[in-house]
């Protein structure tokens, strides 16, 4: 039996974690940030002072082998009313932590009624407010500010927490006892980054003898990693690890003109991750769905989802070769 230990949040853990959760002879643990603001999630932990439910839910219903209508339940989304944009998932996990005490306890009650295969752990416990300071020494508060600025024309000086973030106990205990360590993918600085910066987080993964897989992002996200290429996503990810990852995944299959062409509505140019890397580390394999998921905004909660995203299968068949 193999521990894979993911480590991310949002859509790409979601993705990634679908595909996962069908191999053999593996037990999977789901790291999960806590620096989402946004959308339903955003709403409820201003107006309720809750841990941010979203991305939580996302990784239940990744994992979860309920029946397709739970599923759907979790995602439902309200449209009208009072409730109008929020998440039926979001709305339960809310409840669940203020009934237990604990958002933790919380996800583990909603586990068990999802019938999650696998464990779905907070990254912290801790309320998580991320930051960034810029060259020109202005603060941005919060994910979603951080989401929509422009950190590459100002210079991004340091990434952060205003207040004491410190990695939930069972976080630690996963990445300790982990085989394997997935990195990402996901929103870089909003989704995978917030990780990494978690107290603890980084002296656990240099005690941890877990192989780590990085899985490069599919595309460039505009103004925060417009123009990157593989070298420098690897370059920046072992920079806040203190350490070098194990094998780097790299997806070799162009979009679709009609992929491209949705994903620079929206990024811009500059959106396809050039692979500039020649070392044995690299592992080049074709990971890119071939869904066409159109830009989805939820004008009343003010959020966006990725709509270029790996295949969950093909991910996991290359996975299963690096670690068989």
């Amino acid at each position: 039996m193999k521990n894979i230990v993911t480590v991310g949040g949002g859509t790409g853990s979601y993705t990634i974690l679908s595909g996962l959760k069908n191999l053999k002879d593996v037990s999977l643990t789901a790291l999960v940030s806590m620096a989402d603001d946004g959308g339903s999630t955003g709403v409820l932990r201003d107006e309720l002072g809750v841990l941010p439910p979203g991305d939580v839910r996302q990784c239940l219903v990744a994992l979860s082998e309920h029946s397709d209508i739970m599923r759907k339940l979790m995602n439902y989304r309200f449209e009208n009313g009072g409730l109008g944009g929020h998440n039926f998932g979001n709305i339960l996990l809310t409840a669940l932590e203020k009934v237990t005490g604990d958002f933790a306890k919380g996800v583990e009650v909603a586990s068990e009624i999802m019938k999650v295969r696998g464990k779905v752990v907070p990254i912290t416990t801790s309320p998580a407010e991320l930051s960034v300071l810029l060259s020109n020494g202005k603060v941005l508060d919060g994910e979603n500010e951080i989401q929509g600025a422009a950190l590459q024309e100002y210079g991004l000086e340091k990434i952060f927490y205003k207040n004491n973030v410190t990695l939930n106990p069972h976080a630690r205990d996963a990445i300790l006892n982990a085989n394997v360590i997935i990195l990402g993918p996901g929103n870089y600085y909003c989704s995978v980054i917030p990780n990494l910066i978690v107290s603890g987080f980084k002296e656990a993964i240099k005690k941890s003898k877990a192989k780590i897989i990085f899985p490069v992002n599919l595309t460039n996200k505009m103004e925060h990693t417009e123009n990157w290429k593989v070298s420098d996503y690897v370059r920046d990810i072992e920079k806040y690890l203190g350490k070098k990852v194990d094998f780097i995944l790299v997806n070799s299959e162009k979009p679709s003109e009609e992929q491209r062409n949705y994903y620079e509505l929206e990024e811009g140019k500059g959106v396809l991750v050039h692979d500039d890397m020649e070392d044995p580390r690299v592992v080049k394999s074709h990971l890119l769905s071939n869904v066409i998921f159109k830009p989805q905004y939820d004008e009343q909660m003010k959020a966006t989802r990725g709509f270029i995203r790996h295949d969950s299968e093909k991910f996991t068949q290359c996975v299963n070769k690096i670690i068989t």
